[in-house]
């Protein structure tokens, strides 16, 4: 068995996966746009072939890396790449052909079965009789740090927003990874979608006061309307389309879609899910 983790090392859940599978011996690939030349700043040691949604002819690539290790499962990470669900079922068609049964398809919460982008992939595994499950985590802590959020804490002691005084579950990236590790490895079936979140509900409020105690400075929230969160976001370089995209993700929040709690994380992994307060702790150099 091994398990081929799309992403690459740009996707942070992807190497989390892939530290999880070496400590347990299990074989896996990642598969990019770079392929064995890395992405980015990550760790190129870890194998890896090159591989496009967008391009048929990159498919085999990963099933013929090591002949001796049958790929038969597959972590799916949307591409951002125009008419993605197109990709992805052809991928998924080329994957069943190869022997692949299980899939594990990284989404979000308001992923609906059916719905538009992932929920059409989501009825197209389930039309396809094949093993899946859907991860749909809350919003990721390290979204302050790999964010605007990293900057404007750093530089202006602010954390911008459109969510009002609505309650998020933040979770960690390598909790929603350990998650999607035991769903591609367990033996049962999961054929279900789990909703991943972190150990409490938080206000943009409590989560600034939090920074300020760690940080010792004063970080606070700013709300904004959506129309000045949009162009605050275009302004800092993000394309108008994922702009709007990511507005309307907060305008869904501030409605309380994300008000949510659940044990899943400590029920699939055997572990609580970290705090935010320890990510702060843990990563205080980046906003000093």
């Amino acid at each position: 068995m091994a398990i081929l983790l799309t992403g690459g090392t740009s996707a942070q859940t992807s190497v989390e996966i892939a530290k999880k599978c070496t400590s347990s011996s299990i074989p896996f690939i990642l598969a990019s746009r770079r392929g064995n030349d890395g992405d980015g700043d990550g760790d190129k040691s870890l194998p890896s072939v090159k591989f496009d949604w967008t391009d048929p002819s990159t498919y085999p690539n990963p099933f013929s890396y090591n002949p001796d290790e049958k790929i038969t499962a597959v972590y799916m990470v949307i591409p951002t790449v125009p008419d993605a669900e197109k990709h992805m079922k052809a991928f998924i068609d080329y994957a069943i052909s190869q022997g692949v049964k299980r899939f594990v398809m990284m989404a979000g919460t308001t992923i609906t079965l059916g719905g538009p982008g992932r929920g059409k992939v989501w009825s197209y595994l389930v039309e396809k009789g094949v093993e899946y499950a859907i991860c749909r985590p809350t919003w990721f802590q390290e979204n302050f740090v790999n964010w605007g959020d990293k900057l404007t804490i750093k530089n202006q002691g602010k954390i911008y927003g459109c969510v009002g005084d609505a309650k998020i579950p933040f979770v960690s990236s390598v909790d929603v990874a350990h998650v999607a590790f035991v769903l591609l490895t367990q033996e049962k079936a999961p054929n279900a979608d789990y909703r991943i979140v972190g150990p409490e509900l938080l206000t943009y409020k409590e989560v600034a006061a939090k920074f300020t105690a760690v940080l010792g400075k004063t970080v606070e929230y700013v709300n904004l309307t959506s129309e000045e969160r949009h162009a605050g976001m275009v302004q800092a370089g993000i394309p108008a389309d994922t702009a709007a995209f990511l507005v309307w993700l907060e305008e869904q929040t501030a409605k309380g879609c994300e008000t949510h709690m659940n044990d899943v994380v400590e029920t699939l992994t055997g572990q609580k899910p970290r705090s935010l307060d320890s990510f702060i702790e843990e990563n205080k150099d980046v906003w000093a």
